[in-house]
């Protein structure tokens, strides 16, 4: 009697090699379309997999196989679900929220709770771009972050996103998706922590990946309160592999000063950098993590 790894060795197999046959291609070809698709894989690999030798199992295959069901003209997961579970994740280093601030951290504590929020843990970003616009009167009008998650539970139907900030007010935010449905949300009456459970259109085994759009449009503020929304930035609470904030200003609204600022283990505490102002700004990591990356701009005028 084959155990649940060899039974899923065995399918997984069958279910790539007849995929491969009904496409009517070539593991050659196939090689040739990961590569260029930045998901090298090599002929070997993909001649083991076929076989049953072996099935995917590292972190660069698993991300690789999504890709290899869109060219094979598959249903989004009808490789990735036939993976074994006990796929190697290889280091996963502890979540930990890189806001020190006891007001932050309570609250998004108090948030979580309330929201019956899955735990934080159960996913890990493996790369995030992350675009923000800031509008004619200089305040953060939309952002928009394209995020590759990985399952590091054994099943994930359910992720939380959230956004922070120790000086800054947050407001709620008009939310649009695409991967995933909003179903819960909660703003912290601190007004320093937004939160979201976000429902994925398709659930993930340990190991496997999925890409998420969020849209999040923020409302003006209130009339006669001061504008509060002069910063945007991206946190992560594990190291994630590449991490870019890009944020674009109006070219009647092209700030007189920035300022970067980075939290990450290696800075010791919160860093501040000064940049030159321009209308578009871009700030890229690799290996980034646990911490924060962003910016903040003004006007003297």
């Amino acid at each position: 009697m084959l155990d649940t790894g060899e039974e899923n060795r065995t399918a997984f197999a069958q279910a790539f090699s007849g995929a491969i046959t009904a496409r009517g291609v070539s593991l050659s070809w196939l090689h040739r379309r990961l590569k260029d698709r930045a998901n090298p894989i090599s002929v070997a690999t993909l001649s083991y997999w076929r076989s049953g030798e072996r099935h995917p199992e590292g972190l660069r295959s698993l991300t690789a196989l999504e890709d290899v069901e869109r060219l094979l003209g598959l249903e989004p997961g009808a490789l990735l679900d036939l993976v074994s579970t006990r796929a190697r994740l290889g280091s996963l280093a502890p979540a930990q929220n890189p806001f020190t601030e006891s007001q932050v951290r309570d609250a998004a504590a108090e948030t979580l709770k309330l929201l019956a929020a899955p735990p934080i843990e159960a996913t890990r970003s493996l790369s995030a771009h992350v675009v923000s616009t800031v509008d004619e009167n200089g305040l953060l009008r939309d952002r928009t972050a394209q995020v590759l998650v990985q399952a590091v539970a054994p099943f994930v139907h359910e992720m939380t996103y959230a956004l922070m900030s120790v000086e800054r007010v947050v407001r709620r935010p008009e939310c649009t998706l695409r991967g995933a449905t909003l179903v819960r949300e909660h703003l912290h009456e601190s007004e320093h922590v937004y939160a979201c459970v976000l429902r994925l259109d398709r659930p993930l085994v340990m190991g496997a990946t999925t890409m998420l759009e969020i849209g999040m449009a923020v409302p003006p503020p209130p009339a006669g309160e001061l504008p509060a929304e002069d910063e945007t930035a991206a946190f992560v609470m594990r190291p994630i592999r590449d991490l870019v904030v890009w944020t674009c200003f109006h070219p009647d609204a092209v700030p007189d000063w920035t300022t970067e600022f980075e939290r990450t283990p290696a800075t010791d505490g919160l860093v501040s950098r000064t940049l030159s102002p321009r209308d578009s700004i871009h700030q890229s990591r690799r290996d980034f993590g646990p911490g924060i990356l962003g910016i903040r701009w003004g006007f003297d005028r």
